[in-house]
């Protein structure tokens, strides 16, 4: 297990972590790193062949996460396109991003997604939403 720690929690997702991800995506064809914030866990991720596993400890990390790829701000049209053209994009590398909440599976998104009525209102079958009632609740 690799472990990194940060102090400044107002800034989770900056250039820091999320170098740190991509390094760990580009080069480790498996394994686990958790990341800890004040001493506490935040972030387990979890890279199986082409399977990544993001499991947030921490609400935030989520809201944070939107907001750096500027998510959050823009229309619910413009989300929905930036996460369709996200997860179509791992689909056609044949990888799968999957998105928990402390264990729950929110979404899956990329090649292993198996939308049922979520493709309707997504217009892709590149994204499954696995637990509307908690992701709706977190992005609240």
């Amino acid at each position: 297990m690799c472990c990194t720690s940060l102090k400044n929690s107002d800034s989770i997702f900056n250039g820091e972590v999320l170098n740190t991800l991509a390094w760990l995506i580009s080069f480790l064809k498996s394994g686990t790193a958790s990341f800890f914030i004040n001493g506490t866990e935040s972030l387990h991720l979890k890279i199986e062949r082409e399977r990544i596993n993001l499991n947030l400890m921490k609400k935030d990390l989520l809201m944070n996460l939107l907001e750096s790829a500027d998510v959050r701000r823009n229309s619910l049209f413009k989300k929905l396109t930036i996460v369709r053209k996200i997860a179509q994009e791992l689909r056609d590398k044949g990888l799968t991003l999957t998105i928990s909440y402390k264990g729950a599976l929110l979404l899956t998104l990329g090649s292993q997604a198996k939308p049922t009525l979520s493709q309707a209102v997504t217009g892709t079958d590149a994204i499954e939403i696995n637990n509307l009632k908690q992701l709706k609740q977190i992005l609240a």
